[in-house]
């Protein structure tokens, strides 16, 4: 099946492991809670079965990251875990891990680049900007963030300062690549009215980028 796509219930791997013990952490819980509270966040996007869940559960507990106990509240044999030390220097760790993804993305973005043909391209870059907008969005809007109001203004400003940095240089490419197809009087806000409109189009709806108003 080489023309399948990834499976669309799937998630990179490792990932269900650092979720599970960061979500844990946070309440303990059963596997039963695991797999809605990974439904609901991801509306059904991914959606990890019985099958792994449970299993790699066992694994954390026996492996000392996570303790099991059984509790009557939920019915016979209904394990809750909860995490221990090991399992919270675990989560410490994946999190260093997960801040230098950046850095390393910079160092082999080229080869994935590679691997995308001109129109898939093209595809690519607008997804990763609306990507990226999404997360700001998802962060701000989040009260789990831990952002204070300070923090939420200061990303903002220093997005939109990105963004005209982006425009001007967005700008100058217009100018030159409309110049090799002849279109030397082509209008130079070309990339500024095209900005705007998407921005239109998908912050319209009142949120928390309204909070970036000077």
């Amino acid at each position: 099946m080489g023309g399948e796509g990834p499976h669309p219930h799937s998630a990179p791997r490792g990932l269900l492991e650092v979720y599970s013990l960061l979500s844990i952490a946070r309440t303990p819980m059963r596997g039963y809670d695991l797999i809605k509270e990974i439904e609901m966040k991801t509306d059904g996007t991914w959606r990890p079965g019985p099958g792994a869940v449970y299993p790699l559960l066992r694994k954390l507990s026996k492996r000392g990251d996570l303790s099991a106990r059984k509790s009557a509240e939920f019915g016979p044999n209904q394990m809750v875990y909860e995490i221990t030390a090991q399992g919270l220097r675990r989560i410490s760790v994946a999190k260093k891990v997960m801040r230098s993804y950046p850095a390393r993305w910079k160092m082999i973005s080229s080869l994935f680049l590679e691997l995308l043909e001109p129109d898939d391209l093209v595809k690519f870059v607008l997804s990763l900007f609306e990507f990226q907008t999404e997360i700001l969005r998802t962060i701000l809007g989040s009260e789990k963030s831990g952002l204070s109001e300070e923090d939420k203004v200061f990303a903002l400003r220093q997005y939109r300062l990105n963004l005209e940095r982006e425009l001007v240089r967005t700008d100058a490419s217009i100018r030159v690549h409309g110049g090799r197809l002849g279109q030397r009087n082509a209008p130079t806000g070309t990339a500024r009215r095209m900005v705007r409109a998407w921005a239109r189009q998908h912050w319209s709806r009142p949120g928390p980028f309204e909070t970036a108003s000077p």
